[in-house]
């Protein structure tokens, strides 16, 4: 069974396949990283068709992904950095029937939690030095991600053919992306998006 068709799984009847969160993105190369309300509200009215939602009180999050699927499009909710949900299977249950598309999360175990609910799994690869490059790629190989996201994504450039070569999933570049021009040459090194919470780029044209 290919990646894709495993989406539709138990835990999240007619969620979108990876193949959405793709097309999405071909047609905006980039995520809006959500922190605060007003972030959520200026990322509603931009061109990103994935919203990235890194903070906020992960048991009261059904109203938000309500506004964000009225508005038209998906969300992603990094399970590690929510207030009051634990990166487990618990947690990952409560965001799959409080209506998240994607869970994104640094750790395998969750991972592969996300991926048993059906839901697409996001694996971030934190990159500090070559060491933690080449750790961070196993823990990937181990939890079998959806989507990894690179960060900080502006030293994707750098570090492609250290971390491209090993993956056989999409990669996100997050972090770091202030400007178009950085956005640009992480889009060029071979990232399918980027994400941030940089709002003139929620507008800027591509």
């Amino acid at each position: 069974m290919s990646r894709a068709a495993r989406r539709l799984g138990p835990g999240h009847q007619g969620g979108p396949a990876v193949d959405e969160f793709a097309r999405r993105f071909s047609e905006f190369p980039c995520g809006a990283a959500v922190k605060t309300g007003d972030q959520l509200q200026a990322a509603l009215e931009g061109r990103p068709g994935v919203i990235f939602i890194l903070r906020g009180n992960g048991l009261e999050l059904a109203s938000t992904l309500r506004r964000i699927h009225a508005a038209g499009k998906l969300a992603a909710i990094h399970v590690d950095l929510v207030d009051g949900v634990t990166s487990d299977i618990s947690g990952v249950r409560w965001l799959v029937r409080s209506g998240a598309d994607a869970i994104i999360s640094s750790h395998g175990q969750a991972v592969r939690a996300i991926r048993a609910e059906g839901l697409v799994a996001i694996q971030r690869l934190l990159c500090v030095n070559r060491e933690s490059i080449d750790l961070g790629l196993g823990a990937v190989q181990r939890a079998q991600p959806d989507i990894v996201e690179l960060l900080p994504g502006a030293i994707l450039p750098s570090v492609a053919h250290l971390v491209l070569p090993y993956l056989t999933v999409p990669l996100l570049a997050g972090g770091f992306i202030r400007d178009r021009e950085s956005a640009q040459r992480a889009l060029a090194a071979g990232a399918l998006a980027v994400t941030t919470s940089e709002e003139t780029l929620w507008t800027a044209s591509w």
